[in-house]
């Protein structure tokens, strides 16, 4: 590894894992930076339960593959109802929204555009209650995300959720593209092998930050990920600033657009596919 290398990162730090290939990258290339896994350095995966199993598999096979430990964190509620974090592990974890539901029921609402409290709740602070409980954590850590160089906009915008914790980007300051991200797993014995190619299944399967047309060709191939969305729009909340029972106002519901799927009809323009709003869940 060459000096000054932006993968041999200062410890204690943590690895937010995803589950995607740029966050499996950047994990790879510190771990050779630091030839292995020293024991400040922790490798996060926040499990929502909305992944596809596909995401489930590719993060099991990184810490078989590579001799690692992965934490397999959840999001949940403790006996006094107040926000807490469970670690559970591949075997145990989550498939059916759980984490989520949790979350909604202590919210009173649904999280939407503006009220992005999924992201938050579930994966940062979910990370953050764990981390603080680390030896060696106390006075605070490097949080290395994994955003590359052709994401400027999502690097300037990211900001600390705690002040323990220090945003790092290697993989932006060393010039790391998508493509170069493809091509590096393209040589390795294993890959992430979501359906549809891409990440267009990647993060939670259903999330509602996805454009539209996007979500209606996931909904139409596999319907069955889309159950639990369905049902969260209508689950009864006193509506605290949410979106009316609904993720988004500007679109139609969950449960409309699955039952318009049947007529074989495009409901989008197929060439809009882009995410107007960034996920900030990370690939």
């Amino acid at each position: 590894m060459e000096k000054n290398s932006p993968y041999d990162i200062e410890l204690p730090a943590v690895i937010s894992f995803s589950g995607g290939r740029t966050s499996g990258y950047l994990l790879r290339h510190i771990l050779d930076a630091k030839g292995g896994q020293p024991d400040n350095l922790a490798i996060c995966f926040q499990n929502t339960g909305l992944e596809h199993h596909e995401t489930y598999e590719f993060v099991h096979k990184c810490e078989e593959n590579w001799g690692i430990n992965i934490v397999w964190l959840e999001y949940c509620l403790d006996e006094d109802n107040k926000h807490a974090t469970k670690v559970v592990n591949y075997d145990t974890a989550s498939r059916k929204g759980e984490p989520f539901t949790a979350l909604i029921h202590k919210k009173q609402y649904l999280p939407n555009p503006v009220a992005r409290i999924c992201t938050a709740n579930l994966k940062v602070r979910t990370a953050w209650r764990y981390l603080k409980s680390l030896p060696g954590f106390e006075d605070g850590w490097i949080n290395c995300i994994g955003l590359r160089a052709d994401e400027p906009r999502r690097v300037l915008r990211l900001k600390a959720d705690s002040k323990l914790e220090e945003p790092l980007f290697p993989l932006y300051h060393a010039g790391v593209t998508r493509e170069d991200v493809d091509a590096w797993w393209e040589e390795q014995p294993f890959n992430l092998t979501l359906p549809m190619g891409g990440n267009a299944a990647g993060n939670c399967v259903g999330c509602f930050l996805k454009s539209a047309p996007k979500l209606e060709s996931l909904m139409r191939q596999m319907p069955e990920y889309f159950e639990w969305w369905r049902e969260a729009e209508k689950i009864p909340l006193n509506s605290k600033g949410g979106a009316g029972g609904t993720f988004r106002i500007d679109r139609p519901s969950y449960e409309e657009i699955h039952r318009l799927t049947k007529t074989q009809k495009l409901l989008f323009d197929p060439n809009a596919d882009d995410d107007t709003i960034p996920c900030f869940c990370t690939d």
